[in-house]
C-alpha cells in the first residue's frame, strides 16, 4: 500500500510539474508574442523568427510577418525562410577549425604560417599569431575597409584578398579586439589544410551531419525561393536591399532557416553532438562555451568564437550578425541547457536584444543593483581621457576622426563615461552602480593605462 501511494504522489507530482513547466513556457510564449508583434509595428519591421531549445528539445520555435512583401507576399515560415545570419558566421568557421585540431591536423598554439599555403602571415612582431588567437580576436590585425562589393563577379578569391591586408598593429595574445580579418584567415587555414571550398567543408562535415540542410554559403536553385529579402526602413517604406558579396566571406556570409540553428544550437549545448552524430570532442566543444582572454576574469571576455555575457544571473555565451536588411543573435546558456536564435529584418536594430533579454529574465533572476558597494577610494585620475574602439580602421587615411569616447573623474574618485558611473573594486577594475557593466584596464610597460574593457567586443585603446 505505502509503494502503491508513493507511486500514485510521484505520478500526482510529476503531473503538475509537467502542468507547471507547460504554463511557463505559454507564459514566456504570450510574451515574447507581445514584445515582437509591438517592436515589429513600431519599428516597421517586416518579418521576424525566432527558435528556444532547452534540454535537448525545441521548446518554441515561431515566425512573424513576412519574408517578402508586394503582389507575391510570402510569410515567415521557422523551417523554411531562409535568413542571412551575418557575422554568426564567425562561430561556424571556428567549429571548422576546431574540428581539424580534433583530428590532430592543426596545434592551435603553433604559428598559422606552418598551415597556410597560399598566404603568409608578416612577421612584423617576433610572436608568431596562433589559430588560438584568432578565435579570440587578439591576433592584432587592423580592421581595414572595402570587404563587400554589391555584383558576385567582383569578389576577390579570399588569398588574393588577404594576401596585403594582414596589417599587424600589436603583438598577439595582448587583448580581444573583435577582428574580421584574424575570421577571414581562420576560414583560409580550414581551406588550406582541408583542400575543400570553406562551404564545402562545411557542407561534408558540419550541415550534413546536423541535418541542416538548408544552410548555405552560396544559396543554391532550390534554396533560392526561400530567401527572405532583406529590407531597410526608409522614407516610409520597406525598401529591399542589394545583396552583399563579402571577400571575407568566413566571417559573415552564411544563410540558414531558424529551424536549422536551432539544430546548431543544440549540438553545441551537448558539447559537440546531435542526434548521434560528433562534430567536435567534447572538451573542444568546451572550449567555445569557456572564457579563454579578457583583460580580467571579470570583465566578459572572448571564449572560441563566442562572446561572453552575464544577464539575469546567467552566463551567456553569444554573437551577433549584421547585414544590410539583416540582423540577428545566437545565445548559449550551458548552465540551464539553453540556446536561443533570433532573427529579423533592418541591420543592427534591437528587436534581436529585446528577445534575448526576455527569454533569459524568464529563466533567470532579477539583476540586483547595489546603491552603496563597497569600492576603493583611491586616485583615478590616471584612467581619465579619451579612448577609441579598437575594431576599427587605424591605418587609414582618416583614422584621425574616429570617434572617441571620454571617461572623466568625479570628486568621490569615481569614473563617469559611457553613459554610466563606475566605481573602483580593484587597482584594474570598476563596475557600473546600475550592475550592469564591468570595466577593465591594462597598462603598458611603462605602467601607463593603455587599453579600456566594457567586455567582449566593447574594447577601446587610450588616446595619448
Amino acid at each position: 500500500m505505502k509503494i502503491y501511494l508513493l507511486l500514485i504522489y510521484i505520478l500526482i507530482t510529476t503531473i503538475a510539474f509537467s502542468q507547471k513547466k507547460e504554463y511557463a513556457n505559454e507564459d514566456l510564449e504570450s510574451k515574447l508574442d507581445s514584445l515582437i508583434t509591438n517592436t515589429m509595428e513600431s519599428e516597421h519591421i517586416a518579418g521576424a523568427s525566432y527558435i528556444i531549445v532547452k534540454d535537448g528539445k525545441t521548446l518554441l520555435k515561431k515566425g512573424y510577418g513576412y519574408a517578402t512583401l508586394g503582389k507575391n507576399a510570402k510569410p515567415v515560415n521557422p523551417d523554411s525562410t531562409i535568413f542571412r545570419i551575418g557575422s554568426i558566421t564567425k562561430t561556424f568557421t571556428v567549429t571548422a577549425l576546431l574540428q581539424l585540431e580534433d583530428r590532430n591536423l592543426i596545434d592551435l598554439d603553433k604559428d598559422v604560417n606552418q598551415y597556410l599555403k597560399s598566404v603568409k602571415v608578416p612577421a612584423t612582431y617576433n610572436e608568431p599569431i596562433t589559430a588560438s588567437h584568432l578565435f579570440t580576436h587578439s591576433a592584432g590585425f587592423d580592421e581595414l575597409r572595402g570587404r563587400v562589393v554589391y555584383k558576385k563577379g567582383q569578389q576577390i578569391a579570399l588569398e588574393d584578398f588577404l594576401h596585403d591586408k594582414l596589417i599587424r598593429l600589436r603583438k598577439p595574445g595582448i587583448v580581444p579586439a573583435y577582428s574580421t580579418f584574424g575570421m577571414a584567415l581562420a576560414g583560409l587555414l580550414v581551406e588550406d589544410i582541408s583542400g575543400f571550398t570553406l562551404e564545402e567543408y562545411m557542407k561534408r562535415n558540419i550541415w550534413e551531419p546536423l541535418g541542416m540542410t538548408m544552410t548555405s554559403i552560396e544559396l543554391t536553385k532550390n534554396q533560392e525561393k526561400n530567401l527572405s529579402i532583406g529590407y531597410e526602413y526608409m522614407n516610409g517604406i520597406n525598401i529591399p536591399q542589394l545583396w552583399e558579396w563579402y571577400h571575407t566571406y568566413p566571417a559573415s556570409s552564411i544563410n540558414s532557416t531558424t529551424a536549422d540553428m536551432g539544430k546548431y544550437l543544440q549540438m553545441h549545448l551537448n558539447l559537440g553532438e546531435f542526434n548521434k552524430n560528433k562534430i567536435l570532442n567534447p572538451e573542444t566543444a568546451l572550449s567555445m562555451q569557456t572564457q579563454q582572454l579578457s583583460i580580467n576574469p571579470e570583465v566578459y571576455g572572448f571564449a572560441y568564437g563566442f562572446y561572453e555575457k552575464n544577464q539575469f544571473g546567467l552566463k551567456a555565451y553569444n554573437h551577433g550578425g549584421d547585414m544590410l536588411g539583416y540582423s540577428s543573435f545566437i545565445t548559449l546558456v550551458p548552465e540551464i541547457n539553453l540556446g536561443v536564435f533570433v532573427v529579423h529584418h533592418h541591420e543592427n536594430t534591437n528587436l534581436r536584444n529585446k528577445v534575448i533579454s526576455q527569454v533569459l529574465e524568464h529563466f533567470g533572476t532579477k539583476d540586483v543593483i547595489n546603491p552603496n558597494p563597497k569600492r576603493m577610494n583611491s586616485d583615478v585620475s590616471k584612467f581619465t581621457g579619451n579612448y577609441k574602439w579598437m575594431s576599427t580602421c587605424s591605418t587609414c587615411l582618416d583614422s584621425d576622426k574616429q570617434k572617441t569616447y571620454e571617461l572623466t573623474a568625479n570628486k568621490d574618485n569615481t569614473l563617469s563615461g559611457f553613459g554610466r558611473k563606475f566605481y573602483q573594486v580593484e587597482p584594474l577594475l570598476f563596475k557600473s552602480y546600475d550592475g550592469k557593466r564591468v570595466m577593465g584596464f591594462l597598462q603598458n610597460n611603462s605602467r601607463k593605462i593603455k587599453y579600456l574593457s566594457l567586455g567582449n567586443v566593447n574594447v577601446f585603446e587610450k588616446v595619448e
